[in-house]
């Protein structure tokens, strides 16, 4: 067959053109069941006989879409090891989902090298930041929530606003406005275009969930609703750094919700005036634009 750097290229070139024939027609929106059903595809079962190969079958496929990854740089003039150290810092952070499968993560890590390699610009330059906004999952209370909570909620999304752009720009997937048990049910109708029902809303909330890389997690009252989603983002979602910030007013009194450390990436901060967070605030975001740029080439921390 040839060595391995001919292999890769030669896997590239076959998908390419097959892509370029309209040979292969992906769904225009990948979703986890999507990409979980190409996985099964590429990764073969295992035989059940002695010498099995599925192992070095799935290096294969692996190193395969290691080809296709490289071509895709080429073509796009983009750095050769960017995709490399976005993959490993993609799995370190999977990983720490210890509660998930490794279907789920495989499926989580599939999609997140779906949306780097549909962004190619932004792996061009490592004199800049990461160049993608953070994905900002913000959870507040809704249906236990009156204006009192409201106005809590308004005054922590102002400091959240506050650090926008420092360093990076947020995109706040689930809205940057304060809600009440009166409000919300129009703001998704608005929002979506679509008629609230529980199971619209949950699906809609899960979507978001999905693409979030932190989940916020505003505790200014009682909310089941925030607990059924913080197990879906630790237990199935993609489990990237989650922040509560508890007002003193409405303290965490669920055992489970407590010391989560051992599951994922968690920080917790409690809060009498808002205006009291903006120093961890600061810290924390700091934290995660440093988490972004260790996926730089080590030639770029470097300094070269």
């Amino acid at each position: 067959m040839g060595s391995t750097d001919q292999f890769h290229s030669l896997a590239a070139d076959e998908l390419l053109q097959r892509l370029a024939r309209g040979a292969a027609r992906p769904p225009a929106r990948w979703t986890p069941a999507d990409a979980a059903r190409l996985l099964e595809r590429m990764r073969p079962a295992p035989s059940g006989l002695p010498g099995d190969q599925a192992r070095e079958r799935g290096e294969l496929a692996a190193a395969f879409l290691a080809g296709v990854a490289q071509g895709h740089e080429e073509a796009h003039a983009s750095p050769a090891t960017s995709l490399l150290d976005l993959a490993l810092q993609a799995a370190r952070t999977l990983l720490k989902n210890r509660a998930a499968s490794q279907a789920d993560r495989a499926s989580h890590a599939f999609l997140a090298g779906l949306r780097a390699a549909r962004a190619p610009t932004a792996l061009m330059s490592f004199d800049e930041p990461a160049g993608l906004d953070l994905r900002l999952f913000v959870r507040q209370p809704f249906t236990e929530s009156g204006q009192t909570q409201q106005g809590v909620v308004a005054s922590v999304l102002e400091r959240i606003r506050a650090r926008d752009g420092q360093p990076h720009a947020f995109s706040y997937l689930t809205g940057c406005r304060a809600e009440s048990a009166d409000t919300f049910r129009a703001s998704f109708e608005h929002e979506t275009g679509r008629a609230f029902t529980p199971d619209t809303f949950r699906a809609h909330r899960l979507r978001q969930l999905d693409q979030a890389d932190v989940f916020v997690n505003i505790r200014a009252g009682m909310s089941e609703s925030s607990a059924f989603e913080l197990s879906y983002h630790v237990f199935r979602g993609a489990c990237t750094p989650i922040l509560f910030l508890v007002w003193k007013q409405a303290p965490i009194r669920t055992t489970l919700l407590k010391d989560l450390g051992t599951l994922c990436d968690v920080t917790y901060l409690e809060f009498d005036d808002p205006a009291e967070l903006d120093a961890p605030l600061a810290d924390f975001f700091g934290s995660c634009e440093r988490g972004r740029r260790s996926a730089r080439p080590a030639l770029a921390r470097a300094g070269a």
